[in-house]
């Protein structure tokens, strides 16, 4: 892994049009692309490199959730090495866009419920943007 063959995979990513709607079709490209950033950098976890392009200006808070959650499923492990990340984000509530992003993906935030509600709960007081997110995550997790 070079850091200019990240950086081209990153920007080509970056380049793709996707819509922000829930229920778009997700152009063939944007698979091909995420499938070459995680080749380039070498491991299953972008959400670091995502994050920073939004920090960057390259890319928005919603392209990085589309960019992430479909690098959940294009990598080698299910996205688990990437949601550890996601969940330490959530748990540290200390920086607004990597939160908004890990709340934003598809799997919900953090192992258990119990962790999940106690922590959604504090972030939802801290960040009053991010309450009808975890409100909604935290009346859909079901129980168990």
């Amino acid at each position: 892994m070079t850091t200019s063959t990240v950086g081209e995979a990153l920007d080509r990513l970056c380049a793709v049009q996707v819509s922000e709607e829930d229920d778009a079709d997700f152009p063939d490209e944007l698979f091909d692309r995420v499938d070459d950033l995680i080749d380039a950098y070498g491991a299953d976890d972008v959400a670091e490199i995502v994050a920073e392009a939004v920090e960057a200006g390259q890319a928005s808070v919603e392209q990085a959730i589309v960019f992430l959650n479909v690098a959940a499923w294009s990598g080698t492990d299910n996205g688990a090495s990437m949601k550890s990340t996601l969940d330490e984000w959530v748990r540290k509530a200390d920086d607004a866009v990597r939160l908004g992003i890990a709340l934003h993906h598809e799997c919900y935030p953090l192992p258990t419920r119990a962790e999940m509600i106690a922590k959604l709960a504090e972030i939802a007081r801290r960040f009053p943007e991010y309450r009808a997110i975890c409100e909604r995550h935290i009346a859909d997790r079901p129980a168990g």
